[in-house]
């Protein structure tokens, strides 16, 4: 079913080597990033530290860290996805 994610607003752009060891750890789930801004989709049991905390200890600041609840639309979406044939 949908469900939330969390947005993460850096002071900078990611670079491109850290972008590719954070898509190496699927446990945070990075879903897509547009220059500064990050956004996870982490499995269960990772908490918005965990994200913030791997960024810090390699240099990048941290201006925002915001979790999102999946839309209505989102929701539904997800639904007809999940019950239309293949």
């Amino acid at each position: 079913m949908g469900k939330g994610g969390i947005l993460i607003e850096t002071d900078q752009d990611i670079p491109g080597s850290l972008l590719n060891e954070l898509k190496s750890k699927q446990e945070l789930g990075l879903k897509d990033n547009q220059g500064r801004h990050l956004y996870f989709s982490p499995l269960n049991g990772t908490e918005v530290s965990d994200i913030v905390g791997f960024l810090v200890a390699r240099g990048i600041k941290i201006e925002l860290a915001q979790r999102k609840e999946a839309s209505l639309e989102e929701m539904y979406s997800t639904i007809l996805k999940e019950v239309e044939p293949v």
